[in-house]
């Protein structure tokens, strides 16, 4: 993805009425045509402004789909952090936040349409991509933890768990349909066969 400056470290940047009306403008663009097949120019002409005027503001149109995607995050991590109880373990916190974020962002409109984008999608799982490095921010303290408690097991790299957990909650979103609903069935397939193999005791999951 194009990343500014400012955007590096996956802060939402302040960007004032004319930067708020660019990314209403983009909003509508991407909901009509889709993000890949959106233009600068589409935005422009959708926001009442120059195309000069939105590189003032934005480095380009994924620059853009950042800044949207960061502030949707943002809404689904509260939601996410109010549904899970801290007190749990590695294995039992990690379960709760994949299947939260997953159903809580299922009912996010443009978070699907990110997802089923494929280019986009596939841009935010590389290492280097805001999205990974907000990611790992986000799970710092969770696997420093794990770690200083041996539920990690001891050969995974925090960083490669992390882009784990990322990828499984993209996959699982494209999929959530064919669960038909079934929470438990949901949480089952993420302890299974997403957390356990991480565990350094790799117990049958209770029923």
């Amino acid at each position: 993805m194009d990343v500014s400056e400012s955007r590096q470290d996956g802060a939402i940047r302040d960007i004032g009425k004319t930067g708020a009306k660019i990314v209403d403008g983009a909003r509508r663009c991407f909901e009509r045509y889709g993000i890949e097949k959106t233009t600068i120019e589409d935005i422009a002409k959708a926001a009442g402004v120059s195309r000069p005027t939105v590189y003032k503001f934005f480095a380009g149109k994924m620059d853009i789909v950042d800044h949207i995607g960061f502030g949707e995050l943002d809404k689904i991590q509260e939601l996410v952090r109010a549904r899970i109880k801290r007190e749990l373990g590695f294995a039992d916190m990690t379960t709760e936040a994949i299947v939260a974020s997953v159903l809580v962002a299922s009912g996010n409109p443009y978070i699907r349409r990110f997802v089923e984008d494929l280019e986009v999608s596939a841009q935010s799982q590389l290492p280097t991509s805001p999205y990974q490095r907000q990611a790992r921010r986000r799970w710092e303290s969770v696997m420093k933890r794990a770690q200083a408690s041996g539920e990690l097991a001891a050969d995974l790299d925090p960083a490669e768990v992390v882009s784990w957990l990322s990828r499984n909650q993209v996959m699982l979103l494209r999929v959530l349909d064919q669960f038909g609903g079934d929470e438990e069935k949901l949480r089952h397939m993420v302890r299974r066969f997403v957390v356990e193999p991480l565990l350094v005791n790799r117990s049958t999951p209770s029923s």
